[in-house]
């Protein structure tokens, strides 16, 4: 797996081979899926998806859907997609339900619950605290580097590429000394291989020498300090680059 595209998203059908497709994700990333995985349609019904055809556009933040008789309808991830219409909430394929458990966020609504400022970044990243790593994730059940970059800027404005060499090239560059003390909180910081100067990971600043990520040395997302934590003090040796996307 080398990314995922969650419920709700549009893709554009590349190629066919058998119960194959190859697709494009809004952020240009390409790969295979089972033509199970998704609804084939024409491309004006997927723009009327993301438009207010048919209910409200609204993101979930681990929605669980139920259905009339109270029967678990669809465990929804962070960043999928629903239309909502008062208390009815439909998915893609025209099965609808009601809010169970969990969250929903109006689209017009993301701005307000997550602003462009680097604390607000930061308490989103925290809530993502636990989350098992994931080779090609990109949400709370399983995530790597940056699939969590991704998500995670993405709900706050920001449509960054999906791997994170890609991602090294966003935002302002930032000199940073030994000590990490220049780093504010929503900063990225991104790392080198250990035998190479390939781009290889990527962590959100928490302010000076503490970071959170999604590392495979930890298994889950947690918060290093660049100065202090055996992975951390590991890591500040192969810093690559500090981009920053709010003044």
């Amino acid at each position: 797996m080398v990314s995922q595209e969650v419920l709700g998203s549009a893709v554009k059908v590349l190629a066919r081979d058998g119960e194959w497709a190859r697709i494009r994700g809004y952020d240009g990333y390409e790969g295979w899926i089972s033509t199970g995985g998704f609804i084939d349609c024409d491309a004006d019904t997927a723009e009327a998806w993301w438009d207010e055809t048919g209910g409200v556009p609204a993101l979930s933040l681990d929605a669980l859907l139920e259905d009339e008789n109270g029967g678990t309808l669809a465990r929804l991830p962070w960043g999928a997609r629903v239309a909502r219409s008062g208390a009815k909430l439909t998915l893609p394929d025209g099965r609808s339900g009601r809010l169970g458990a969990g969250e929903l966020v109006g689209w017009s609504e993301l701005g307000e619950r997550f602003p462009g400022d680097g604390a607000a970044v930061v308490r989103t990243a925290t809530a993502w605290a636990g989350a098992p790593y994931l080779w090609g994730g990109r949400t709370r059940w399983g995530v790597d580097c940056s699939g969590f970059v991704q998500a995670v800027y993405r709900l706050h404005g920001f449509l960054l590429p999906r791997d994170s060499y890609q991602q090294l090239e966003y935002g302002e560059p930032i000199e940073v000394e030994a000590h990490f003390e220049e780093l504010r909180p929503g900063d990225l910081v991104f790392f080198k291989a250990t035998d190479s100067e390939r781009i290889v990971h990527v962590a959100f600043s928490a302010g000076g020498s503490r970071i959170i990520h999604a590392a495979l040395g930890n298994g889950v997302i947690q918060e290093d300090d660049l100065r202090e934590t055996g992975l951390g003090i590991e890591l500040a040796g192969r810093v690559a680059g500090v981009r920053r996307f709010f003044v």
